[in-house]
C-alpha cells in the first residue's frame, strides 16, 4: 500500500470509532467505509448488508450499481458469500468464481457475468454477535495476501463495533429517559399523597388508594390524576376535583391498606 492508502486507512478507522458521538449517521458511515474497500484493498467494488430485527440481511451501502445488484441477487436467491459469512461467522474467499458455482448457482454466475471473477465476504462481528457482512468483489483472480485479509477483517470489526455501541447507547438512552419519567411521576404521585393526607386527615395509605382508584375509574395513568391534585391544590382549590363531600369517607373504609 501507498502512503495514500495508509492516510485512508488510519481516516477511516477513526471515523469507525467515533461512532459514538451524537449525530452518528450509519450511511454516511457505510459509504465511506466501502469507499475505503476500494481504495486501500484495491478491489472493484465493495458492498455491506446489514441484518434487521428479523435477522433478515438487507443492503446497506454499495460503491456502484453492479455491485447492489449482486448483493440483491444474494438476497433474493438465498445464496452467496456474503449471506454464507453472515450465517457460519466466518470470512468466506471465492477466488476465481468459475469454480464456485455449484457452490453459489445463482450469485456465481451473474458475478462472471458482470466481469467479477472473485469475491470475499467478511463477517461484521463483536464476538458471537454478527449483525452483517461486508461484501469484496474484484476483476481478476489475484488472491488476497494475509495482510489484506487483516485489513478487511480489522475494517468489518470495527465496522461492527462502532454499529452495536452506537445502538447499545441508543437504547440506553431510552432506557434512561424512561427511568427519569418513572422517577418523575414517583416524586409527583408522593407529592399529591402527601396534600391529600393533609388536607383530608386520612393515611398516606388511604391517599393512595384514592390515587389509584380514581385512575383506574377515569383510566388515566396515576401519575396524571396526581399532578392534576398536586396542581389544583396549588392553584388555591379547597379539594381536588372528585373529593367534594368528604374524601375521608371515601377512602376510609377500606381497612387494612398499606402505605405506599
Amino acid at each position: 500500500m501507498t502512503h495514500t492508502h495508509d492516510e485512508v486507512l488510519f481516516a477511516t478507522l477513526i471515523d469507525l470509532a467515533d461512532t459514538t458521538v451524537s449525530g452518528f449517521d450509519l450511511i454516511s458511515l457505510a459509504d465511506r467505509l466501502v469507499g475505503a474497500c476500494v481504495e486501500v484493498l484495491g478491489v472493484t467494488a465493495a458492498g455491506i448488508m446489514l441484518a434487521d430485527k428479523e435477522s433478515a440481511l438487507r443492503v446497506l451501502a454499495s460503491t456502484n450499481e453492479e455491485a447492489r445488484m449482486l448483493e440483491l441477487l444474494e438476497i433474493q436467491n438465498n445464496d452467496g458469500p456474503c449471506l454464507e459469512a453472515f450465517r457460519t461467522g466466518r470470512t468466506v474467499v471465492g477466488v476465481d468464481l468459475s469454480l464456485h458455482v455449484g457452490r453459489w448457482p445463482s450469485f456465481a454466475p451473474a458475478a462472471l457475468a458482470a466481469g467479477i471473477s472473485t469475491a470475499y465476504a467478511v463477517p461484521m462481528r463483536l464476538r458471537d454477535q454478527v449483525i452483517g457482512a461486508l461484501n469484496l468483489f474484484q476483476v481478476g483472480t489475484d488472491a488476497f495476501g494475509p495482510h489484506e485479509l487483516d485489513i478487511a477483517r480489522v475494517l468489518a470489526d470495527m465496522a461492527a463495533i462502532g454499529i452495536i455501541n452506537s445502538w447499545n447507547i441508543r437504547e440506553q438512552a431510552v432506557l434512561a429517559e424512561q427511568l427519569q419519567g418513572a422517577l418523575t411521576s414517583r416524586v409527583i404521585i408522593e407529592q399529591a399523597k402527601g396534600v391529600l393526607a393533609e388536607r383530608e386527615d386520612i393515611s398516606m395509605g388511604r391517599a393512595f388508594d384514592y390515587l389509584r382508584s380514581t385512575a383506574r375509574s377515569s383510566r388515566r395513568p396515576i401519575a396524571d390524576v396526581a399532578r392534576d391534585i398536586v396542581h389544583g391544590l396549588r392553584a388555591g382549590t379547597t379539594r381536588p376535583e372528585g373529593t367534594a363531600g368528604g374524601l375521608r369517607g371515601e377512602v376510609g373504609d377500606h381497612p387494612g391498606v398499606v402505605s405506599q
